[in-house]
C-alpha cells in the first residue's frame, strides 16, 4: 500500500528518503514488507507524501477489510 501511496504522488524512492532523511534502502526494505515502520516513522512518512497519518491509516484499514 505504501509503494502505492508513494506512486500516486509521483514520488521515487530517493525522494522519500530524502524527505525523511534514511538511505533509500530503508524505503525498499519497508516496500518489499522487510522491515516493519514504527508509529513515528508512519507518522514521517505521511508528512512526506503530503498527507497525514490518519489517512493513511484509513487506506489500511480500507485494504484489510477488501482482502479477507
Amino acid at each position: 500500500m505504501l509503494r502505492e501511496v508513494r506512486a500516486e504522488r509521483g514520488m521515487s524512492q530517493t525522494e522519500v528518503a530524502r524527505a525523511l532523511g534514511v538511505p533509500q534502502s530503508f524505503v525498499s526494505k519497508y516496500e518489499s514488507g522487510v522491515r516493519r515502520l514504527d508509529l513515528v516513522e508512519l507518522h514521517a512518512l505521511a508528512s512526506a507524501f503530503g498527507t497525514d497519518l490518519t489517512a493513511l491509516v484509513a487506506r489500511f484499514e480500507e485494504m484489510i477489510r477488501h482482502a479477507g
